[in-house]
């Protein structure tokens, strides 16, 4: 079993004057050429992506032409990359697009789960609001699965499996993207019922660098990449929601020093960003799982790479140090980047 005391820690806790928790990881920078720039921990060791692939996972939607078949609005492909709240935006950009397909919410095999917001799922409850596969926060995604078989000629039914032609092109997508044999990796079921392979995390970062700076690609997987991240960019909030990391940063930094920062989380404290403007890719991996921290990782290597100037640092304050508050509220502590990661940022 792999030694996780080997990676830095990267995030502390604190309460008071002192260090109640840390949280160790690694995290790589990888630009558009598929060069190391910056690294923090051992970026060869496998990692399952989780959600945090799903914009290279979009990839198929536009390169089989069905995107361009079913007219698939901006708002549908950056929902198609997303791990939404369900909100009321999310669930009608779902919904009509699956009518627009001639297909229904009993179509889609995700499970029928709540938002996995507490403030949202609470607004959920009080109004008795039926949960269908619509409000599974990956129903975008799988929606986005349903039109690529369509327009394939495929079977709609078992989408899912891992010998399904959708599931096979994701894969290829991954091996090339990441130059890296996925032949052999470890497998497993992700939380909405796809497979899911282990990826080093410097795979994952060459990816992302290859959607933000696209211009080697292949012709149809370029003109792909570029449709992706420029819906991302224009739809924030599709990719995540109100009060969201993902959303909050991608809308602030749109137009900021260093242009976007197309941030995706995934479960398990996986993340992974595009940076169109510096053409760079990031990935990163929390060893305990932990969302808090990833979070904060991200902001500390975007702040490093001078994404954010002194009104976005100001902006996204609660982001990049997020504050411990007492039930009385009270601030009490923070999270915080260590001095490991501040150092060794470009």
């Amino acid at each position: 079993m792999e030694d996780l005391t080997s990676n830095p820690v990267l995030v502390d806790v604190t309460r008071g004057d002192g260090v109640e928790s840390h949280h160790r990881g690694a995290a790589v920078v990888v630009n558009g050429s598929g060069e190391v720039v910056a690294s923090w921990g051992n970026v060869k060791t496998p990692v399952l992506p989780r959600s945090a692939i799903k914009a290279l996972q979009g990839l198929a939607l536009v390169e089989t032409g069905a995107a361009d078949h079913f007219s698939v609005s901006d708002a549908e492909l950056a929902i198609a990359c997303a791990s939404h709240s369900s909100e009321p935006e999310h669930l009608h950009v779902v919904t009509q697009w699956l009518t627009r397909l001639g297909l229904s919410t009993d179509d889609l095999e995700c499970g029928a789960t709540g938002s996995s917001e507490k403030t949202v799922l609470e607004e959920q409850i009080r109004r008795n609001e039926t949960i269908t596969r619509a409000h599974n926060n990956c129903s975008g995604k799988h929606t986005g699965f349903l039109a690529t078989a369509l327009h394939m000629g495929e079977p709609t039914k078992g989408y899912v499996g891992a010998d399904h032609p959708v599931q096979k092109r994701l894969i290829d997508i991954l091996q090339d993207m990441g130059e890296v044999d996925l032949g052999k990796a470890p497998r497993g079921c992700d939380g909405c019922g796809i497979p899911v392979i282990a990826m080093p995390l410097d795979a994952m970062a060459r990816g992302f660098a290859k959607m933000a700076s696209p211009d080697n690609l292949p012709p149809t997987r370029r003109e792909a990449a570029k449709k992706i991240t420029g819906a991302i960019k224009a739809n924030p909030l599709m990719v995540a929601g109100h009060r969201r990391f993902d959303s909050l940063v991608i809308d602030a930094t749109e137009n900021g020093p260093k242009g976007p920062a197309l941030v995706k989380t995934g479960a398990e404290g996986v993340y992974g960003a595009m940076l169109p403007g510096l053409e760079f890719g990031i990935a990163l991996k929390i060893d305990d799982g932990s969302t808090r921290a990833s979070e904060v990782v991200m902001a500390s290597i975007l702040d490093g790479l001078g994404v954010f100037d002194v009104s976005l640092r100001k902006a996204l304050e609660s982001q990049i140090e997020p504050t411990i508050v007492s039930t009385t509220g009270v601030p009490v502590g923070v999270i915080r980047a260590t001095d490991c990661l501040k150092g060794n940022t470009i």
